[in-house]
């Protein structure tokens, strides 16, 4: 009986100490999102995806099934007037190069 209580229990055990290590912190969090996961999220709003992205010009997708109104929001800068994408299709907008890049794409 001793022995069927340890093989019982050791399964409980690791699972505590487990439990315990990772409310520490010092377990690794598996579902943390990888940097370049975030930068891309940060990159469009919405349908409109910003897929190019250069000084002075950008293209925008439209990634939902339906036709959208879009632009880029640029630093230091006056944002380009918004454009009908339709479905699945991409616009390119452009500005003074000297503005820089384009920080997100966003619907208008």
């Amino acid at each position: 009986m001793g022995t069927r209580r340890h093989t019982i229990l050791t399964p409980v055990a690791m699972a505590i100490a487990a439990g315990a290590l990772a409310a520490t912190g010092a377990a690794p969090a598996a579902a943390a999102p990888a940097p370049s996961s975030i930068a891309h999220a940060a990159s469009f709003s919405g349908c409109a995806q910003l897929t190019g992205n250069w000084e002075g010009k950008a293209t925008v997708r439209n990634v939902c099934s339906y036709a959208i109104h879009a632009t880029v929001s640029v630093d230091w800068a006056w944002d380009p007037d918004c454009q009908k994408i339709s479905s699945g299709r991409s616009a390119t907008f452009r500005w003074d190069s000297t503005d820089g890049k384009a920080l997100e794409a966003y619907e208008c």
